[in-house]
C-alpha cells in the first residue's frame, strides 16, 4: 500500500524541550526501511527535579520516507497517559507491518540527522514545529561506515526466503534506492540508478523459478511498475547465491496502457453491507478506538478505515501486489450503511465477525453480499453516494419497476 497520502495530527508542547534539561529514556526505529519507510520514536524525561519528581513525559515520533522526501511528518507529545501514547503509536506505525527495534540514543540521532539531509536534498521543507527537534539537527555527531551499515541493518527486516529477498531487491531497485541495495546483491548497479531517474512504484510482481540444469536456478519476474508519467512491465531474470542476488539482467521494458494496468492488477473483491439502526457519528467515534492503526480518510459521503495486516509476510509468496497490506476495509456512510470489503473470502468473513461482535452489533442488520471480478469500491468510496446497493444497481442497470423479463 503506497502511505504517501499518510497524514498525522499534529501535536506539540508549548516550548520546545531544551537539550541539557531532556534525560532520555528510549527510542526504537521499525525494521520497515526495505518497504521505503520507517518510524522513529524518542522519550524524553523533561524538567526533572530530584529522582525525577514533577517530571513530564515527552515523546517524539518522526515519519520518514526514504526515498523522495526524508522527515515526511512529526509528532511532539507531552503526554504521560500510556493508553493515550499507544492510540498515538499506533496511528503513527500500525500500517507498516513492522516491529520496533530498540536503539541508543546516538543511533536515534544519526537517523534524524541522516533523513533531514534528504529534505534538503529533495527540496523539502522539515515538518513543523522543528524547534521541537532542532537539537538532534545540530548535535556533532561522527560516524564509521561500519557503525552506519550496522545501523542500516538495525532497520531491516530479516529476509525469511528467497521471494522476499527478490520483492525487496525489486522494490527498491525500481525506486532508484541505492543506499539499500548493497544489502541485498552483490552485482554492479548502473551509474544512472537513483531516486531522481527511477523513481517508479513496483505495483506487482511475479516470480518463476526456472531450472537450467541439474543444479543451475534462476528466477524470471515480470514487474508492474508505475511512473510519473506511466506503467511498463519490466521482464528480468536474477539469480541467487548466499541469500543474496547474485546477477540481475532486464530482458524486456515496455509501457502498456491503462486498461491493460487494470486487467493487470485485476482481482476479486468481496463486500457485505449492513443497514445500521443507530447513528453513524456513533459507530465512527467506536471505530476510531476500535482500529487505531487504520488509515482514516473522510469523504464526501462518509468515512473509510483501511485496515493493514501485522506484518509483511506477503512478500514471502510468489506473486506481490503492492496493495496486499490491506486486512480490509471498514466505511460508514452518511445514509446509515457500514460497508466492509476485502480480497478475499476469508478475510471478509474475519471482517463480518468482527462487525457482529461488535457492541452494536445487533444493531446491524445485513442487507447484500457481493463478488466481483474487478475494484469497484474505490469508484463508490470516491463518488457522492451513500448507498452501496444502489450504486450497484445503477452499475448495473438494473430498475426493478422496469423487469419484465
Amino acid at each position: 500500500m503506497n502511505r504517501k497520502k499518510f497524514k498525522v495530527i499534529m501535536g506539540g508542547i508549548d516550548a520546545a524541550p531544551v537539550k541539557n534539561q531532556n534525560e532520555f529514556v528510549s527510542a526504537f526505529v521499525t525494521n520497515s526501511r526495505l518497504m521505503g519507510v520507517l518510524v522513529v520514536y524518542i522519550r524524553w524525561r523533561v524538567g526533572t527535579g530530584k529522582r525525577g519528581k514533577n517530571a513530564e513525559v515527552f515523546h517524539q515520533f518522526f515519519y520518514i520516507e526514504t526515498t523522495e522526501i526524508g522527515i515526511e511528518a512529526y509528532q511532539g507529545i507531552n503526554e504521560n497517559d500510556e493508553a493515550d501514547m499507544l492510540e498515538i503509536e499506533q496511528a503513527m506505525i500500525g500500517g507498516l507491518g513492522a516491529k520496533k527495534i530498540d536503539i541508543s540514543k546516538r543511533e536515534a540521532f544519526l537517523l534524524i540527522q541522516q533523513y533531514a539531509r534528504l529534505n534538503e536534498k529533495y527540496g523539502e521543507e522539515l515538518p513543523p514545529p522543528i524547534a521541537e527537534y532542532e537539537f538532534i539537527l545540530n548535535a556533532r555527531l561522527d560516524a564509521s561506515s561500519n557503525e552506519e551499515t550496522e545501523l542500516l541493518l538495525k532497520t531491516c527486516e530479516p529476509i525469511k526466503n528467497r521471494n522476499q529477498l527478490i520483492h525487496y531487491f525489486l522494490m527498491r531497485y525500481f525506486a532508484g534506492d541505492e543506499s539499500v541495495l548493497g544489502q541485498l546483491a552483490d552485482i554492479e548497479f548502473p551509474a544512472n540508478l537513483s531516486e531522481e531517474s527511477y523513481a517508479a512504484t513496483l505495483c506487482q510482481n511475479r516470480i518463476e523459478k526456472r531450472e537450467n540444469g541439474d543444479e543451475e536456478v534462476s528466477f524470471i519476474c515480470e514487474s508492474l511498475i508505475e511512473t510519473e508519467t506511466d506503467h511498463r512491465i519490466i521482464i528480468s531474470e536474477l539469480t541467487l547465491a548466499d541469500e543474496r542476488i547474485a546477477s540481475f539482467d532486464i530482458i524486456s521494458d515496455f509501457p502498456i496502457s491503462n486498461a491493460e494496468t487494470a486487467m493487470k492488477l485485476e482481482r476479486p473483491e468481496f463486500i457485505t453491507v449492513y443497514e445500521a439502526f443507530l447513528d453513524a457519528d456513533d459507530i465512527q467515534d467506536f471505530l476510531d478506538k476500535e482500529y487505531p492503526a487504520a488509515l482514516k480518510r473522510e469523504t464526501n459521503a462518509g468515512k473509510l478505515y483501511l485496515s493493514f495486516n501485522e506484518t509483511n509476510h506477503h512478500l514471502q509468496e510468489s506473486l506481490y501486489r503492492l496493495n496486499d497490506d490491506v486486512k480490509g476495509m471498514l466505511y460508514i456512510t452518511d445514509e446509515d450503511q457500514l460497508i466492509l470489503a476485502a480480497y478475499s473470502l476469508p478475510q471478509i468473513h474475519q471482517l463480518e465477525r468482527e462487525a457482529q461482535a461488535f457492541p452494536f452489533g445487533r444493531q446491524l442488520l445485513p442487507i447484500a453480499k457481493y463478488e466481483f471480478r474487478e475494484d469497484v469500491f474505490y469508484d463508490f468510496v470516491q463518488g457522492d453516494s451513500g448507498n452501496f446497493v444502489h450504486f450497484v444497481e445503477y452499475l448495473c442497470d438494473f430498475d426493478p419497476d422496469n423487469d419484465s423479463d
